[in-house]
C-alpha cells in the first residue's frame, strides 16, 4: 500500500502540467449522478462559505456558517456574525431568525417545493429530462458540475452543484430572477454521522 502511495505522489509531482479536459455528459447522465450522490447519504453537516451578490449592490457579502442535512426532509443552516442568521427547513415549512434577537419567520412552501418530494423523486433511476426542465452537466478531474435551470418561472433561475466523485457536494450556487447570485462551499464535511431530530432546532 505505501509503495502505491509513493508512485502516486511521484506521478503527480512530475506530471503537475498535464492538462485535464472536462467531459460533457448528457444531461440525464448529470441527474443521475445527482441521484446516485444524494442517494448512499443519509446526512451531512459542513462548515460553510457563502458569498451573496446582491443585484443592487456592488459588493459580495461573505458569510461563514456551517449546514447539516439528515432525509427525508430537514435542513439547517447557521450564520454567524456580523451577518448572523438561522434557518430551518423540515419538509415545506421553512423558519428563519435574523440576527441573535430577532422575530421568528414561518413560510409555508408549495408540495411541489418541499424536500420529501425532492428526494422522491430522485429514489427512482432518472431515464429522462423533466418536462421544461433544462440541464447541462460535464465532469472535470475528480470533479462533476450539474447546471439545472428548472421548468417553472419561479425564483430561481438556475442551480449548479459541484460534487467529488465520492459523493461529497463541494458548492453550490444558486442565480435568481431578480439578478441575485449566492454561492455555498462547503468543507470538513463529513456524512452519515447519524443526525437526528435534536440537531434540527432553532434555539
Amino acid at each position: 500500500m505505501k509503495t502505491l502511495l509513493h508512485l502516486l505522489l511521484a506521478c503527480a509531482l512530475v506530471l503537475p502540467a498535464l492538462p485535464v479536459h472536462a467531459r460533457v455528459l448528457s444531461p440525464v447522465e448529470g441527474l443521475e449522478t445527482l441521484r446516485r450522490s444524494f442517494g448512499a447519504m443519509q446526512d451531512f453537516t459542513a462548515e460553510l462559505t457563502q458569498e451573496k451578490q446582491l443585484s443592487i449592490m456592488k459588493k459580495k457579502l461573505v458569510m461563514q456558517g456551517q449546514i447539516r442535512f439528515k432525509k427525508p426532509d430537514r435542513f439547517y443552516m447557521e450564520l454567524v456574525p456580523p451577518y448572523s442568521s438561522k434557518v430551518l427547513l423540515k419538509d415545506t415549512v421553512l423558519q428563519q431568525r435574523l440576527g441573535t434577537q430577532g422575530e421568528l419567520q414561518r413560510i409555508v412552501l408549495p408540495p411541489e417545493q418541499g424536500l420529501s418530494r425532492w428526494f422522491a423523486t430522485l429514489a427512482k433511476p432518472i431515464t429522462a429530462v423533466p418536462e421544461g426542465m433544462e440541464v447541462r452537466a460535464e465532469q472535470n478531474g475528480s470533479q462533476t458540475s450539474v447546471t439545472i435551470r428548472p421548468a417553472k418561472n419561479g425564483q430561481l433561475k438556475e442551480l449548479t452543484v459541484v460534487l467529488y466523485d465520492d459523493g461529497t457536494v463541494r458548492k453550490l450556487v444558486l442565480e435568481e430572477r431578480g439578478g441575485d447570485k449566492t454561492t455555498m462551499t462547503f468543507r470538513k464535511t463529513r456524512k452519515n454521522i447519524g443526525l437526528t431530530d435534536a440537531d434540527f432546532r432553532l434555539e
